[in-house]
């Protein structure tokens, strides 16, 4: 427990233990660190209402206080606690319509999705495991607490976290948990397609998402949301630490830019996607021009070039070639042009409108391609010769 967030962890556990209430840590982070993989985020459980837990430590936020989640800040690392709690019916599918704060540690971890996620660690670090999920860590499945079928009902997005956790993880899905799945997965339409987005995010940067393809296409798991996974398959050897790539080789696979709009991706994910998706087209069909080449920033060769590879086509250029020819070109970015609009107006005497971008469209072309010399008096000279004739 060296790092900060664990140490930040057992300082806020020690402080409520010290007046009285039960402290623990829950979540990822236990079953992470079974796995001796490093947390993310380490939260805590305790049987202090919320007002207890502010009433304790100098500097907190209320983060989520309904819900019984406070946020301390007195240590080295923020960290959140959380009340135990028990959750009434799910209207949404997704967030209880009311919480009941308890004082029973074994009442919160039954309302938890997955048994490998329903583990606790006291500061001594004895393990409370009600559920056998360091059995089913060591075994490697994912499997839901209680009853299955009540899990998924009432907050549908489980399944998609239950997929994402076999790609994280490499694990399998437990039959009664992948049963219940089926059952309740026309439910996933009724959640909001942001939170399912998430989780594709996440699943397009793990170890193995042929899986979570896999489970999505052969048990009709995704019929409520957008998308097709019948290439699963083509997932095999995909790894990438951008999420970008992963909807970038979707959009390939399915032919389908609209998955962009479906899951709300935002600007700066639809221009990536397009982009990267438009140098795939080019290396699929030629080699790129210097004009194309100049087009597109390296990051979109490097993601077509390296999703091409997935797909066993004979490349019509090396990554390296590629690279040098394009570091190559006269030019990398327009704003390297010698000359601007105000250059071309004051020559030719004429205001501005749509010729001047096509004249200066031209001008680059002609430099990307060493038809012309990227210097102020070679333009002008250019331009009074054959532009303007």
């Amino acid at each position: 427990m060296k790092h900060l967030a664990w140490q930040s962890a057992h300082d806020v556990m020690e402080t409520l233990e010290q007046h009285g209430h039960e402290a623990v840590i829950v979540g990822g982070a236990v079953r992470d660190y079974l796995l001796d993989k490093p947390a993310n985020d380490v939260d805590v459980a305790t049987s202090a209402m919320p007002l207890e837990v502010k009433a304790l430590f100098e500097k907190t936020v209320d983060v989520g206080i309904a819900h019984g989640t406070i946020l301390v800040l007195d240590f080295e690392e923020p960290i959140e606690v959380t009340t135990f709690r028990t959750e009434g019916t799910y209207t949404d599918r997704r967030r209880p319509d009311e919480v009941t704060f308890v004082r029973s540690l074994a009442e919160d971890l039954k309302r938890r999705d997955f048994t490998i996620n329903a583990m606790a660690l006291r500061r001594s670090g004895e393990l409370v495991d009600l559920y056998r999920g360091q059995e089913d860590l060591q075994q490697q499945i994912i499997r839901a607490v209680g009853e299955p079928y009540a899990r998924f009902s009432e907050d549908a997005l489980r399944i998609i976290r239950g997929v994402r956790f076999v790609a994280q993880l490499g694990f399998t899905l437990e039959q009664e948990t992948l049963i219940a799945m089926q059952k309740t997965s026309h439910y996933l339409g009724e959640i909001a397609i942001e939170r399912v987005k998430a989780e594709w995010d996440k699943i397009f940067v793990s170890r193995a998402p042929e899986k979570a393809m896999y489970y999505m296409q052969e048990y009709n798991l995704g019929e409520a949301i957008p998308g097709a996974f019948e290439a699963y398959t083509k997932w095999q050897n995909y790894a990438a630490k951008d999420a970008k790539w992963g909807w970038t080789y979707w959009c390939i696979l399915t032919n389908d830019l609209t998955l962009l709009q479906q899951y709300r991706c935002s600007n700066d994910e639809k221009s990536f996607v397009k982009q990267a998706k438009a140098c795939y087209d080019i290396l699929l069909q030629h080699q790129p021009t210097k004009f194309e080449l100049f087009q597109y920033d390296l990051k979109y060769w490097k993601c077509a070039y390296e999703l091409l590879a997935l797909q066993n086509v004979t490349k019509v250029i090396s990554y390296p070639e590629l690279v040098k020819e394009k570091q190559d070109l006269p030019i990398q970015h327009v704003q390297e042009i010698a000359v601007t609009g105000k250059h071309l107006m004051t020559w030719t005497n004429q205001k501005g409108g749509p010729w001047l971008r096509e004249v200066l469209d031209e001008i680059v072309k002609r430099v990307v391609n060493g038809q012309l010399e990227n210097n102020e008096q070679t333009i002008k000279e250019w331009l009074q010769n054959e532009w303007f004739v």
